[in-house]
């Protein structure tokens, strides 16, 4: 069974490869352009890291769809915050996210239909003012890509369960009105099980 969602294809490589490899991490920036939509199954995003060791624009990997093999499904979660839980702009491999310690549950979870998650994520990203990814890093350090559920593989699945190496994408708006939130966007494939 295919299961390509681990190999997305990545259009034109961004300028930066300055992330180290197959690496899990969260990469937390400032879009930088306009979403890609360049094949069936991701939205490209281009973020720019402005300072530091890891300055530069990468590109984050999002699954929207799944052409082949398991559906993709998603969950989002809208939470007020105070800006000190706003991250900087920066990389790091000192990271983890677990969908189970986070209490996500299956019936929490949508089915992608109809591009739906797709709209979704570029209306989010259109007034954001910080994104954040965890995910693995690509082989050459371009960016980040497996932004979704790592565990919850049936036996022979082909995939390593990875835990507390889960991905997940999320907006940050600063300020507005008052008040300063984020938008989780958390997706797994159908195949995978949460209870």
């Amino acid at each position: 069974m295919s299961h390509h969602h681990h190999q997305p294809l990545k259009p034109t490589p961004p300028a930066s490869k300055n992330l180290p490899h197959n690496v899990y991490g969260v990469i937390v920036g400032k879009i930088d352009g306009p979403l890609s939509d360049a094949d069936n199954n991701h939205i490209f995003i281009p973020v720019r890291i402005a300072t530091g060791g890891h300055a530069g624009r990468y590109q984050l990997a999002f699954n929207t769809e799944s052409n082949q093999g398991p559906a993709v499904q998603y969950h989002i979660h809208d939470e007020p915050i105070a800006m000190a839980d706003v991250p900087g702009e920066e990389f790091t491999t000192d990271a983890s996210l677990s969908y189970h310690d986070l209490g996500l549950h299956q019936a929490g979870f949508r089915t992608v239909s109809n591009g739906k998650l797709r709209t979704i994520v570029h209306n989010s990203a259109m007034n954001s003012d910080l994104v954040a990814a965890y995910g693995f890093t690509f082989s050459d350090g371009s960016g980040l890509h497996d932004i979704h559920f790592n565990n919850g593989e049936k036996a022979g699945s082909g995939h390593a369960n990875q835990p507390n190496k889960d991905g997940a994408l999320v907006f940050y708006y600063l300020n507005r009105s008052g008040q300063t939130t984020r938008r989780w966007i958390f997706i797994k494939f159908q195949s995978q099980s949460l209870p």
